[in-house]
């Protein structure tokens, strides 16, 4: 049966009471940011600085969302909403600069989806600018490539070079975190090291032989840890990300320096495992 006129009225009528109530909530919310952007001062002042974005906690919050959702909203959606949601409780604190390296038309994209409407987007035309933007916080997070088919995606190679990454940008985020898992990813860089969320994947970037990347698999395996995907070598440079025990997760960079053939070892960072939706 059909409703009748005055039944969708009704309907629509209820709906617009909800936006209200919606509505209102987030201008509480609000209120409450102006809370953390006060207590963020006196951190900063005592020397403790807070980045206005924490990757590990945003992860938290949606990972919540989809264990309580019960319904016919669709779950994408849901997200969708709080990201914009987080995104502009972020930009009431300070204006995010968002940098991406000009030609990556793929980063763009995940960066726009992930920061939202609320970032500032800075386009860069030099990866070493971007990685020096990022380390010295001149932008508040750096998007670059994860898939090996682009060279953009090999930035870290640089730091295998180096006596140390002292100063470096640390990967606090991969993207896209929810929906389908993209093809080609993006690491997020930040001067900021990642916060703690409760499922982490580490990553670590290591130089030795070309066939160590057997060794390192079966180091990893045997201390009950998991290899999201096989090591991405090239020349005998790997990127190596290390999912499940956080003890052992940290305990890995020592045990991996011990590995014949293995000569030097950079950890860069972690991120919150991306949901599967």
């Amino acid at each position: 049966m059909s409703s009748s006129p005055s039944d969708l009225a009704n309907r629509r009528a209820e709906i617009d009471q909800y936006d209200r109530e919606i509505h209102t909530l987030l201008q509480k919310r609000a209120k409450v940011v102006f809370g953390v952007m006060r207590a963020k001062a006196a951190a900063t002042a005592a020397g403790e600085p807070t980045p206005p974005f924490r990757p590990g906690r945003e992860a938290e919050v949606l990972r919540k969302l989809v264990a309580q959702h019960d319904g016919d909203f669709p779950i994408p959606s849901l997200l969708r909403i709080w990201r914009e949601i987080i995104s502009g409780a972020t930009r009431m604190q300070a204006v995010q600069q968002i940098a991406v390296l000009a030609e990556d038309q793929n980063s763009w994209d995940l960066a726009r989806d992930h920061f939202g409407i609320s970032g500032e987007y800075v386009r860069t035309e030099c990866l070493n600018t971007l990685l020096d933007d990022a380390a010295n916080n001149r932008v508040a997070a750096a998007v670059v490539p994860a898939c090996p088919s682009q060279e953009a995606a090999f930035w870290w190679r640089s730091y295998l070079s180096e006596a140390d990454n002292q100063g470096a940008p640390h990967i606090v985020a991969r993207l896209p975190f929810f929906g389908e898992k993209a093809a080609q990813g993006a690491f997020v860089l930040s001067a900021f090291p990642s916060d703690p969320s409760s499922d982490d994947v580490s990553v670590i970037a290591l130089s030795g032989a070309p066939d160590a990347g057997t060794s390192v698999s079966a180091l990893i395996e045997s201390a009950g840890l998991t290899l999201p995907s096989a090591p991405a070598s090239t020349d005998g440079a790997m990127l190596v990300e290390i999912s499940g025990d956080p003890d052992k997760q940290a305990a890995m960079p020592a045990a991996l320096a011990e590995l014949p053939g293995v000569t030097k070892v950079r950890p860069l960072g972690s991120y919150a495992q991306p949901l599967s939706v």
